[in-house]
C-alpha cells in the first residue's frame, strides 16, 4: 500500500514537471531560440500588469493655515513603474486667504508599501501674501504623503487621502485632501 502511494505521488509530480516544461515551449531554429506565441502573449500580459492606469480624480480638502475648504481635480499619469506625474488644481472656498492653487507634482508609490505614496513638486499659488501688495500669484513648492485605497465594491472608484505641505517664500500651509480617482486608460489593475 505504501509503495503504491509513493509511486502515485512520484508519477503525479513527474506529470506536473512535464506539463510545466511543455507549457514554456521554445524551439531552436537556425541557431536562434524561438518563443512560442502563447509565451510571448504571457510575457506581454505580465509586463502590462504592473502598469498603473491613468486616473482622473475629484478632491476636496481643508487648509489649516487659512481655515478654508478647497475643491479641485487631478490626473495621474504613470511614467515608469512606481513613479507618476500628478498635476492638480484647487479652488479655495473662503473669503480670505488663498484663491486657487495649481500643483505640478511627482509621486513615488513603492509596491512594498501597499497604497502609500510620497511626492513633491512645484506650486503656483494665488493669494494675498502681503496686505499692501494685494493678491499675487507666486511660485512655491509642495511636499505630500498619501494613501490610495482599493476599489470600492465592484465600481471603479478608488478613494485616496493625502497630507500636503505648501511653501511660498515666508508663507507655508498644511492641507488635508481626500477624494476619488477613476481609471481613464484601457489598462489597469
Amino acid at each position: 500500500m505504501r509503495r503504491t502511494t509513493v509511486c502515485l505521488i512520484a508519477l503525479m509530480a513527474l506529470g506536473a514537471v512535464q506539463a510545466h516544461a511543455q507549457d514554456r515551449c521554445r524551439r531552436y531554429v537556425g541557431g536562434r531560440v524561438m518563443v512560442c506565441s502563447r509565451d510571448r502573449d504571457h510575457d506581454r500580459d505580465y509586463r502590462r500588469s504592473w502598469r498603473d492606469p491613468v486616473v482622473f480624480g475629484v478632491r476636496g480638502g481643508y487648509d489649516f493655515e487659512d481655515n478654508q475648504a478647497s475643491a479641485g481635480a487631478q490626473i495621474r499619469v504613470p511614467v515608469v513603474h512606481q513613479f507618476a506625474v500628478a498635476p492638480s488644481f484647487d479652488v479655495f472656498l473662503g473669503e480670505e486667504g488663498a484663491q486657487w492653487q495649481f500643483n505640478g507634482d511627482g509621486i513615488i508609490k513603492p509596491d512594498m508599501l501597499g497604497g502609500v505614496y510620497v511626492g513633491g513638486g512645484a506650486a503656483v499659488l494665488r493669494r494675498e501674501f502681503d496686505i499692501t501688495e494685494g493678491e499675487e500669484t507666486k511660485l512655491g513648492w509642495n511636499a505630500l504623503v498619501g494613501i490610495d485605497a482599493q476599489r470600492i465594491g465592484g465600481s471603479s472608484l478608488r478613494p485616496f487621502a493625502e497630507g500636503r505641505w505648501t511653501g511660498v517664500g515666508d508663507f507655508s500651509s498644511f492641507r488635508i485632501v481626500a477624494g476619488f480617482n477613476v481609471p481613464i486608460s484601457g489598462f489597469g489593475r
